[in-house]
Parts: C-alpha cells; sequence; structure tokens
C-alpha cells in the first residue's frame, strides 16, 4: 500500500488512535479503547492492537521517539525569509542554501517561494544558540538582497494534518 493510499483510508477511529499515540506513544491500547469508548467508540483493546499493527505495516506510524523535554523540546521557533539577488543561477543558490540549512540539528523546513521572498527556513530555537539563522545570512551575504528575521511560538499543531501535507 503507498503512502498516499494508507493516509487516505484513514478512519475516524484510527485518526483518534494517532491522536492518543502522538500525545503519549507508550499508552497501551487497554487505555486507549477505554478512552475511545468514553467518546462513544465501542473497541476492544484487541481492535486498538490491530489497528495500530496495521498503521505500522501500511507506513503511517512510521516508529516512535523520545521527546526529552527541557533539553529538546521547546515552542519557539525561527523564520528566516530570504531575497535572493537575481541571477542565472538562482536554482542553484536556493540548492546550496537549503543544502547548508539542512545541516543544523535545529532545522525544520524550507519552501520556496513566489511574490517577494525567495525563500523561508524555519528553525527551532535551542536554548544555548538563539538566532541561528544569522549562520544563514553570514555564509550567503552576497547572494541576498535582504531578509527578514521573526521568531515565532507554534502549539497546538494538528500533526496528522502536517503529515499530509509533507507526503504531497
Amino acid at each position: 500500500m503507498s503512502e498516499d493510499s494508507g493516509w487516505s483510508a484513514l478512519d475516524e477511529i484510527d485518526q483518534k488512535i494517532i491522536g492518543i499515540l502522538n500525545k503519549n506513544a507508550r499508552t497501551p491500547s487497554k487505555e486507549i479503547a477505554a478512552e475511545l469508548r468514553n467518546s462513544s467508540v465501542d473497541v476492544s483493546d484487541r481492535t486498538i492492537r490491530k489497528r495500530i499493527e496495521r498503521l505500522e505495516k501500511s507506513g503511517i506510524i512510521k516508529g516512535y521517539k523520545a521527546v526529552l523535554s527541557g533539553v529538546s523540546a521547546t515552542d519557539e521557533f525561527e523564520a528566516l525569509f530570504l531575497k535572493l539577488k537575481i541571477t542565472r543561477s538562482i536554482t542553484a543558490q536556493i540548492d546550496a542554501i537549503k543544502d547548508f540549512a539542512k545541516t543544523f540539528p535545529n532545522y525544520l523546513f524550507i519552501a520556496t517561494l513566489d511574490g517577494d521572498w525567495n525563500m523561508l527556513v524555519v528553525m527551532r530555537l535551542d536554548v544555548a544558540e538563539k538566532n541561528p539563522t544569522s549562520k544563514i545570512i553570514e555564509k550567503f551575504s552576497d547572494q541576498v538582497s535582504d531578509y527578514r528575521i521573526s521568531g515565532f511560538q507554534m502549539k497546538d499543531v494538528n500533526l496528522l494534518n502536517m503529515s499530509l501535507v509533507l507526503l504531497t
């Protein structure tokens, strides 16, 4: 099953299971079943185990990870908007900036933009390092005609919908 068909085949129960596991990946199937029964969905813990197994086999759930509170998790981010100098090799410039930004451990994503700005680079702020995007400006200053850096906070991200965006 391809990832696209897997995501489109998710029903409301699968979405609720993913939501519960997203909050705590170690939630036992018995607790998930109890939580779903409290929201008027009649399922057994065996059904939950089978659904989780199916989600893992189909690639919807690719694994589980530890998020260390106070060490690596933060809700503060930095967005860098870049306007590049117009050249014949603007694609090569964009690729070089992407490759450089991807070397940072706190890099989240890069988007190419239409309109006034050419690129958006988003990084998680680390307690030890403020302004991680300034290194990009320093390295590529001769290719950048303008930039804006903006800090922001992200809370209550719908990871299911975000994953759908990233699959396309």
